[in-house]
């Protein structure tokens, strides 16, 4: 029996672990490391471990992707305390700096506005 395509699909593991690793941006990231989790449950079940794959495809594929997401989502936005009456362009130049460098990184940036110098520190 002719089984070459399961060296072709166990070549994808390695292959699709690497694309992952090498890839910048976090979401593309995160959906090569759903396919890769797709992978390996085909290869489980391909190799007869049928509650592995079944065990990889919710778990590792599954709530790891949902779970990375939520916390890729959360962890790329940089929060910018600002006093609210003291928006001046100074402040609007340094926005569209930090805009600048934060996109090339695939982050965000919020400005978070406080009623006075008190209430900025308070926060910090």
């Amino acid at each position: 029996m002719n089984e070459s395509y399961l060296y072709v699909i166990v070549a994808l593991l390695p292959l699709t672990a690497a694309m992952v690793i090498l890839q910048s941006n976090p979401y593309q990231a995160l959906v090569i490391r759903g396919v890769l989790g797709a992978i390996a449950a085909l290869v489980y079940a391909l190799l007869g471990a049928a509650d592995v794959s079944l065990t990889e495809a919710l778990m590792g594929t599954m709530l790891a992707v949902t779970l990375y997401a939520v916390a890729i989502r959360s962890s790329l936005v940089m929060r910018l305390g600002v006093i609210a009456e003291e928006t001046d362009t100074v402040l609007e130049q340094l926005k569209t700096q930090l805009q600048t460098v934060l996109s090339k990184r695939f982050m965000r940036l919020e400005l978070v506005a406080y009623s006075d110098k008190q209430a900025l520190q308070q926060a910090l």
